[in-house]
């Protein structure tokens, strides 16, 4: 019965030991916290584009170089590019050649970050149209595509300098 009693007395005294050492006298919890903050949706574009020389009645098309989409708002909000034009305007007869003479062609997005970039070509660019649309959005991403801008000069053009205002704009 005595080595039962010890053997029953060192146990206890093994337990709370292991329980004094596994549980503090006193805690105390810090909350930590962190902001993410959100940035901004912003587009870059070729400052100028230089379509070259056409005929009356001709296309010509060039290469507008790189356009870039930074999202930088940390959020899953899908975005738009989209593109309009002003009429062209000629620098010596003031006549006018529509903006519906030209075409937006975008080449594929090249991506960082998480979403799904599609492009679209428009043409009838005196009202904005989507030429990139972005879905899935996940964070901060970006894309960056190369275009071309096509005109045709109607058979009527009178022989000038013309000159239109292309925007690059996000929704």
């Amino acid at each position: 019965m005595r080595s039962i009693t010890r053997v029953s007395l060192v146990i206890a005294a093994s337990a709370a030991l292991v329980g004094s050492l596994a549980l503090p006298a006193t805690a105390a919890d810090t909350v930590a916290t962190v902001e993410v903050t959100a940035g901004a949706l912003t587009i870059s574009a070729p400052a100028n584009a230089n379509l070259g020389t056409v005929a009356p009645a001709s296309l010509i098309s060039a290469a507008l170089g790189s356009v870039t989409v930074s999202d930088l708002r940390a959020g899953e909000e899908d975005w738009n590019a989209q593109v309009s034009m002003t009429d062209f305007v000629g620098t010596n007869t003031l006549t006018t050649i529509p903006a519906a003479s030209a075409t937006y062609t975008p080449g594929t997005a090249v991506e960082t970050g998480t979403s799904a970039v599609a492009p679209s070509a428009q043409t009838g660019l005196a009202t904005a149209k989507t030429v990139q649309a972005a879905t899935g959005v996940s964070g901060n991403n970006t894309a960056a595509w190369d275009a071309d801008l096509s005109f045709t000069a109607p058979a009527n053009a009178l022989a000038d300098t013309y000159t239109a205002t292309l925007t690059h704009s996000l929704l």
